[in-house]
């Protein structure tokens, strides 16, 4: 059964807050930035076991376009998106949200 993938709040606030800083540097950036981050997510919706194991018992899939990762646990009824980081970030400050 695939499992659907469920944004922490903190996880969506950083994807929006990276979807306007997008925006606002060049016409239809931000939109190609939505569209690379919610292609990320259909591929580990589609095989998440597919991205090998990382940290605190996560997983990650890089974006091909832009330097960001997202961030995921397993869980038993769905995918749980703990971040969209930018690769520069902190590696752990997201941590606190697999509680």
């Amino acid at each position: 059964m695939k499992k659907r993938a469920v944004f922490h709040p903190d996880a969506e606030a950083e994807f929006l807050a990276a979807i306007a800083y997008y925006a606002g540097k060049a016409g239809g950036l931000g939109d190609r930035f939505y569209q690379e981050i919610h292609r990320v997510v259909a591929e580990i919706e589609a095989d998440p076991r597919r991205h090998g194991p990382w940290r605190h018992g996560t997983r990650r899939h890089r974006a091909r376009r832009f330097p960001y990762v997202v961030i995921f646990a397993e869980r038993i009824k769905h995918l749980h998106i703990v971040a969209v980081a930018h690769v520069k970030r902190h590696p752990d400050y997201w941590t606190k949200r697999l509680m």
